[in-house]
């Protein structure tokens, strides 16, 4: 019962702790903050548990190890799932593509950008669009449907205008 009670709180530490840490990456400190008062507190327990009686049980240490692995996939996970912040999503593709994608992206609602770019074979168009995290993979899955297009993907910490605030401030 101990081993249980050692990996699953471990394993919720763990996963509130890499769950806090892209918050803190993101800028947000008052959840960040929240989480770790949770973290800490959990850690203290389980880490005082397991340090205390592991010399006369050392499984105690076998289990809070394996639910520090776990716990960083689940929170990884976790994350995923939530899928918070901004990104932006830039396409680089030949300039008659990234026009026909820009229009395309344009009638759908999405704020666009675009660059002129040269590459190896010519004249380019660097096609910019920032989005929702949760809404990458839908506007990525949109975007592989064309060929030959490279696609990059990088966070957001903070926009301070555009469309792309204006959405958001709808959703509010």
């Amino acid at each position: 019962m101990i081993y249980a009670i050692i990996f699953f709180a471990k394993l919720l530490e763990v996963s509130i702790a890499t769950v806090r840490i892209v918050l803190t990456t993101r800028g947000n400190r008052v959840m960040a903050t929240l989480l770790s008062s949770v973290e800490i507190t959990i850690w203290v327990i389980i880490a005082g548990t397991v340090l205390t009686g592991m010399h006369d049980d050392p499984w105690q240490a076998v289990a809070y190890c394996l639910a520090f692995v776990v716990g960083i996939n689940l929170g990884i996970l976790i994350e995923d799932k939530l899928a918070l912040g901004l990104a932006n999503i830039e396409v680089i593709a030949e300039f008659d593509l990234a026009k026909q994608i820009t229009k395309n992206l344009r009638e759908q609602g999405y704020g666009v950008t675009t660059f002129d770019c040269e590459g190896l074979m010519g004249k380019k168009l660097a096609v910019n669009v920032k989005v929702m995290r949760k809404d990458v993979d839908c506007t990525v899955k949109q975007l592989r449907a064309y060929e030959n297009v490279m696609i990059t993907i990088t966070d957001i910490r903070e926009i301070s205008a555009g469309m792309i605030e204006r959405r958001m401030l709808k959703r509010k």
